[in-house]
């Protein structure tokens, strides 16, 4: 595990040198409140070495047992991190507590230099974002996910017939799968594999997963180090967010861009940033203002929604390989249910509980953004005790609150039973595992959406797949041993699998809903 390398791998130049002396001289000599515990820091630069820059969420759980505390604290040349690693802890903060637990840190590398500011997750909380909000929440609260449906059970059983034709290639088709089901809903745009929109995307998040979990980036901790010229050694990083950023106004505005030259045909006219433009009127500068809205809501749309659900949906297939029996239940009821004679719809879903406690545990055992986007304190605050002074990056570690044996036994295994009774109906007593989707009112507001398409995905998928697998030379099954990426999207490496037609009219199940779908 790494801590700390990017953090103090750039040269401090003089005056930059001189403020952190002044920062630590002024902290050395003023009375210190309680903060929450946490590792003691160093003279200057605080617990720099300590802010893990690989697999966050492990380290920060291991330093609130070795604390023994559910909030843990650090400071890094005077900015102050806390972690919250309970579900109460969350709750009691950023959710009771969201007036002043909801904004987020305006930070250099995300809002100045990589274009990042765009997105509706990381835009500070206010009016401006508000506006962003209830707009997006029109579209995508719980009550408008029914019209979505039918485009995502058409992008499903595309996979399907592209599973069954390429299973090598799952980890591809299930990132066209992604994108291509919110590219039509978002602009109505019907692409086909290869699309280079896809290629803008992934650009995009595997930017935001380099600079988005607290605390990874010392110019955020050090914001004066962004005036030095870029051509000084040691700032290079001014340099990499330029190329960066390339990539992330790629995706905000290729495919707005594109859709607006295509507004006048009648297909265009029902997709989400059509209606979002809708609300334009005679005035121009309420109309750049919308265009700027629509173009935001529509990248964040676009970026969250296809990036977090190949994630999530890679995991299931991750999941499956590693623990095969948790397949067999919910196959033979969907056998019941179905007949092997069609494939599922989201009206099956209250006979197929054993289809939902698979989604609950791939939203527990790996959550796709374990920290979650850090929230920022917005004046000062006490808790059991603890000081947590204004200004402070609050990080809700998802992956501890959804590992805690106290709620969920033997957590590092998969276990779709976990949310079942005896009988196989669904237990009311489990809590949904809400926290892989944010907290408070920052809770991510297309998680409705999400959870139905990844519903779809696995029920069909285990409908007339088994997942197994992978062979070796000699014939015999393999399980590969691969590690997750370590930053903000954490997602299985590529590995291995393999997908078996589980009966004999599996194959012409698939074949019969691919060409039902076509438009």
């Amino acid at each position: 595990m790494k801590y700390g390398r990017p953090l103090i791998s750039l040269y401090l130049n003089g005056s930059g040198f001189i403020s952190i002396v002044i920062i630590f001289v002024v902290r050395r000599f003023r009375r210190h409140p309680s903060y929450p515990p946490g590792p003691k820091g160093w003279p200057i630069i605080g617990n720099v070495l300590d802010v893990p820059v690989d697999y966050g969420w492990e380290a920060y759980r291991e330093m609130g047992r070795k604390y023994d505390s559910d909030i843990v604290h650090l400071e890094a040349f005077g900015s102050h991190i806390v972690v919250l690693n309970s579900a109460k802890a969350a709750g009691d903060l950023l959710g009771k507590r969201s007036n002043i637990y909801s904004d987020r840190q305006v930070t250099v590398m995300a809002h100045e230099l990589t274009g990042w500011h765009r997105a509706v997750g990381f835009i500070p909380y206010g009016d401006y974002w508000r506006t962003h909000r209830r707009l997006f929440n029109q579209h995508f609260r719980a009550a408008a996910i029914p019209q979505y449906h039918y485009k995502q059970i058409k992008a499903v059983r595309r996979l399907l017939r592209s599973l069954l034709d390429s299973p090598e290639d799952f980890l591809d088709q299930i990132r066209f799968t992604s994108s291509a089901v919110l590219l039509d809903i978002v602009f109505a745009f019907d692409i086909k594999p290869g699309d280079y929109r896809i290629e803008l995307v992934e650009r995009a998040m595997a930017v935001a997963n380099l600079i988005v979990d607290g605390g990874t980036q010392l110019v955020d901790l050090i914001p004066s180090l962004k005036h030095l010229p870029a051509w000084l050694p040691g700032a290079g990083f001014k340099r990499t967010a330029a190329e960066w950023k390339v990539h992330v106004d790629g995706m905000f505005n290729t495919p707005f861009d594109e859709f607006k030259a295509t507004m006048g045909d009648e297909k265009a006219q029902e997709c989400f940033t059509a209606l979002v433009l809708s609300r334009r009127g005679k005035h121009e500068e309420h109309n750049e203002e919308i265009d700027q809205i629509a173009r935001n809501l529509a990248g964040t749309a676009f970026a969250a929604g296809s990036d977090t659900s190949v994630a999530t949906l890679t995991i299931f297939i991750y999941a499956l390989i590693q623990f095969p029996h948790a397949q067999a239940a919910a196959q033979a009821e969907l056998d019941s249910v179905l007949g092997q004679r069609r494939l599922p719809e989201i009206s099956d879903k209250d006979q197929l509980p054993h289809v939902t406690a698979i989604v609950l545990e791939v939203l527990r055992w790996r959550p796709a953004i374990p920290l979650g986007i850090p929230h920022r304190l917005t004046v000062d605050d006490e808790y059991n005790g603890y000081h947590i002074p204004a200004g402070s990056i609050v990080m809700g570690n998802a992956w501890a609150m959804l590992h805690d044996e106290a709620v969920y036994p033997d957590p590092e295994e998969f276990k779709p039973e976990r949310y079942l009774n005896d009988d196989g109906s669904l237990r009311a007593d489990m809590p949904y595992p809400a926290e892989t989707f944010g907290h408070g009112r920052r809770i991510c507001a297309g998680r409705h959406f999400a959870h139905d398409i990844l519903w779809l995905a696995i029920a069909h998928i285990l409908t007339v797949f088994k997942v197994e697998r992978p062979l070796n030379d000699g014939g015999q099954e393999v399980t590969p041993e691969v590690e997750f990426t370590p930053r903000f999207i954490s997602v299985p490496k590529p590995f291995k699998c393999r997908f078996t037609p589980r009966f004999s009219g599996a194959e012409a199940l698939i074949n019969i809903s691919s060409i039902a779908t076509q438009d």
